[in-house]
């Protein structure tokens, strides 16, 4: 697909491939999607935005063959017709699910600022099977702690941070100072996901932890909490510290998204609702946090007579 990720192509060039026409506002569909990657480059980092045009590029190849070029040639059949031949091809539905809810994304996000009248169809999600996401043992983390004041000021936070606030590895190292509001206890997340800032909060060990930080790093003028250079320390060097800790430790379980999964079980284990793990977790929408909902049949036996309404009667 011509001039994906071109960022060389400003948002008023690609604006004026908008259709000039009273009774409907249409865009070439690759156009579409090089706007759409502009106005989502600030808050997104450039994997993300691959993530996208990989997973749209499919669906755009088997449109183009079907001669549906603009944004307000997408109607019902074709993605009717797409998924079909999806699923004909081998594809997984929750790769399907996937790649037409990024093209729903972006068709609402384009229609939200004006620029396209926004395409009539419905789609209803394929049933997926679910994947049962293994979290790290309760043990290993208590055994993570136990050892963690082994270990260099930066990567202490760290850890505290993916136990206490469940965030990404992307969202951790883009943390910025000045976003951090003690008062308030909480972190601004800008650099997230979704691209949609939120809040996570934390605790007075991690308190502790990010003044000493903050400290050490007072002779920088750089923004970020976990400086390198001019920058900040890249996603990988979070994944190289955990995969030295899982073998130092000897943990079989061990990563920056089993970390996040442990932090919203135990959440919504220890009684949080499921609203609010939604919301702190960045998930856009409950269907994903729910695939963290891993309780045991004895536990669910505890919850049954713990909440049951007879307690009140």
């Amino acid at each position: 697909m011509n001039n994906i990720l071109n960022t060389n192509i400003s948002i008023e060039d690609i604006l004026s491939l908008v259709t000039k026409k009273k009774e409907i506002k249409s865009m070439e569909l690759n156009s579409a999607l090089n706007l759409y990657l502009k106005i989502m480059e600030p808050n997104t980092r450039p994997d993300t935005r691959i993530y996208y045009v990989v997973n749209l590029n499919p669906v755009f190849d088997f449109f183009f063959y079907h001669n549906v070029k603009e944004t307000k040639d997408i109607q019902q059949d074709i993605i009717d017709k797409y998924v079909k031949y999806a699923l004909s091809k081998g594809n997984k539905p929750i790769t399907i699910n996937k790649r037409i809810g990024i093209l729903q994304t972006m068709l609402k996000r384009l229609n939200e600022l004006n620029i396209i009248d926004i395409p009539s169809f419905k789609y209803t999600k394929i049933k997926e099977t679910k994947v049962k996401i293994e979290p790290v043992k309760k043990e290993d983390i208590k055994l993570i702690l136990k050892h963690i004041d082994e270990m260099k000021l930066s990567h202490q936070l760290m850890i505290y941070l993916l136990i206490g606030t469940g965030i990404r590895r992307n969202e951790l190292v883009n943390i910025k100072t000045a976003n951090i509001n003690f008062i308030n206890k909480s972190i601004y997340l800008d650099f997230t996901k979704s691209g949609k800032g939120r809040y996570c909060y934390f605790n007075d060990k991690i308190e502790s932890l990010i003044l000493k930080l903050i400290e050490q790093n007072k002779c920088t003028n750089n923004p970020y909490l976990f400086a390198k250079g001019d920058s900040h320390i890249d996603k990988q060097s979070v994944s190289s510290m955990l995969l030295k800790l899982k073998r130092d430790l000897n943990i079989d379980v061990l990563s920056s998204h089993k970390i996040r999964h442990y932090y919203a079980t135990e959440l919504l284990k220890n009684g949080a609702d499921i609203y609010s793990v939604k919301e702190l977790l960045g998930h856009s929408d409950l269907e994903m946090t729910q695939r963290y909902l891993d309780f045991t049949n004895e536990e669910i036996k505890k919850n049954n007579f713990k909440f049951n309404p007879l307690n009140n009667l």
